[in-house]
């Protein structure tokens, strides 16, 4: 099927940008064996007639159902998969182990005040900094990260 050909079906199907649409009509106008072609293909289009659906034949679903079971373990697991995604998933595995305990090693973990004298005559207990502390697992991971930059 050259070019023109696939055009004209993409016309016909409605699937041709409007400014190529407007184009190939144009040209269909003026030339009559392109529209001989073009009305040949129409009619053979509409003449189709798909047939009748099959129905599904019984005991198909739980065939296939059987199948799927036979050839796959139950659950989710990694002894059916190559050498290389169980390394992979062990070397994952250590190194968001190791990952963690770098990082959980360099979390905060006692209490961080300080007397700090506010009048000459009291005393009170406050933090280092004015700002307000966040004492969520994550304020504590990005004030880790910010303080290694």
């Amino acid at each position: 099927m050259n070019g023109t050909e696939s055009d004209l079906l993409r016309l016909l199907h409605g699937e041709l940008p409007e400014a190529r649409a407007r184009e190939l009509r144009a040209r269909l106008e003026r030339d009559p064996a392109l529209a001989a072609d073009y009305d040949r293909l129409r009619r053979t289009w509409e003449g189709l007639v798909l047939p009748p659906a099959a129905p599904v034949p019984p005991g198909f679903a739980q065939r296939v159902m059987a199948r799927a079971r036979s050839e796959r373990p139950e659950g989710l697991s990694l002894r059916g998969a190559p050498l290389w995604v169980r390394a992979a998933a062990a070397a994952a595995l250590v190194a968001g182990t190791v990952l963690g305990i770098g990082v959980g090693g360099r979390l905060p973990i006692g209490d961080d005040t300080q007397t700090v004298p506010t009048t000459p005559a009291v005393q009170t207990e406050t933090t280092q900094s004015d700002t307000p502390v966040d004492d969520s697992l994550a304020g504590s991971y990005w004030d880790t990260v910010e303080g290694l930059q």
